[in-house]
């Protein structure tokens, strides 16, 4: 059985389309273009939407009427900043899209969008499905949109559209940042055997990082947990030993590792250093539970349009999937069109016949089987951590 054949027609309109959002800037902060052409889409189709402020005013959007859904399927809106001349100017070669946001995010939530449009042309009430759409702001930042759905929703299960090639992301790195500050005792430049120079402690400690032995943490999809120095600072001017040298200290998580543990860990081995550790951010890694109807389903869905599964992948950055799972006690995939790797860059591009095999998926997840199979699941067994009560 091989993929279902994608028309002409189709891919043109997924090019137009794509072009027309890449065209729309929304860098981190400035979203409310495409939030409100995202808006005027959903009325033009029918589609039910309403918007959700997350906690810095800005807001994102759901597609759909469902208050309590099962599952919420999440693309968000927003890009990094254009660094580059004309990032959003699109330009189409053949059936590939290329520009700022075209594979980093925007192809998902074009997905999302014509998945929308086919259950509407279908006559689907969506009041009784019980599934949404959203669009969150703020994922290149700090999250605040996805943050503020996934307590406002608490889905049970949620997927996080990112460029997987469409293959499921059931696993995904936490991560460990810090500042370490290394100490020493300042002298004139002429004189280094009065001082205790804060740079040379700052070099052993990094080179002794492996020491650490984060590599012994292992996962079959992420691969090992690793501590890299991203950022080194020191020294006050010309011919003094520097007293301080600072560090930006990153150190990959994956699951099964604990996160105050590893701080401890850090905390401890810069003490013989005579540094100090200033955490700036911690995530906690997680992974989707083996037994998860989610993956089933999402396989069955991926099946029926491609002619088959695609394995499982690990994820190596956050995702909005971290803020269902944290904050809507959710079980989360990341999947979607497209591949990460030129995200970010000039060269960021994506064939619109991903977007619309995805849209196609996601039709055929949100089918009375397949979307009754995920609401039948048990419940979840933790509560959400926060939940938005209801009015």
């Amino acid at each position: 059985m091989g993929p279902e054949p994608v028309s002409e027609s189709e891919l043109a309109e997924a090019r137009d389309l794509l072009c027309e959002l890449v065209s729309i800037p929304s860098a981190s902060g400035a979203e409310g273009r495409i939030t409100e052409r995202l808006e005027d889409w959903a009325h033009e189709h029918a589609v039910p939407n309403r918007r959700v402020p997350a906690e810095n005013g800005r807001e994102s959007l759901v597609l759909g009427d469902s208050r309590e859904p099962v599952l919420a399927i999440a693309a968000h809106v927003d890009t990094v900043s254009a660094t580059w001349p004309e990032a959003t100017v699109p330009r189409v070669v053949g059936n590939t899209v290329h520009g700022l946001g075209a594979v980093d995010d925007k192809g998902g939530v074009l997905a999302c969008l014509l998945a929308a449009r086919a259950l509407a042309r279908r006559g689907v009430n969506f009041t009784q499905i019980p599934a949404v759409f959203a669009f969150p702001v703020d994922e290149e930042t700090s999250g605040s949109g996805s943050r503020a759905l996934a307590i406002d929703l608490s889905p049970r299960f949620a997927i996080a559209l990112e460029g997987s090639s469409l293959r499921p992301g059931t696993a995904e790195c936490g991560d460990l940042e810090a500042m370490v500050h290394v100490h020493g005792v300042a002298a004139h430049g002429s004189l280094v055997e009065l001082g205790d120079n804060a740079a040379h402690a700052a070099a052993k400690l990094i080179a002794g990082l492996e020491s650490l032995g984060l590599g012994g943490e292992e996962h079959p999809l992420l691969g090992a947990s690793v501590a890299s120095v991203t950022e080194v600072s020191t020294g006050d001017g010309m011919n003094v030993v520097p007293d301080s040298c600072s560090l930006r200290l990153r150190i990959r998580l994956i699951p099964g590792q604990d996160l105050q543990e590893t701080i401890h860990l850090i905390e401890s081995y810069a003490a013989g250093f005579n540094a100090t550790v200033e955490m700036v951010e911690g995530t906690v890694p997680f992974e989707l539970p083996g037994n998860s109807p989610l993956l089933d389903a999402l396989d069955g869905a991926t099946l029926a349009v491609l002619g088959e599964k695609r394995g499982p992948i690990g994820v190596p950055a956050w995702t909005d999937a971290h803020n269902f799972v944290d904050f809507g006690g959710s079980e989360a995939i990341v999947f979607g069109p497209g591949s990460i790797e030129t995200a970010h860059t000039p060269e960021e591009h994506i064939d619109v016949t991903e977007i619309v095999q995805c849209s196609r998926i996601f039709t055929r997840l949100l089918e009375p089987e397949s979307i009754g199979s995920l609401r039948a699941a048990d419940p979840r067994p933790d509560p959400a951590r926060y939940r938005k009560e209801l009015p």
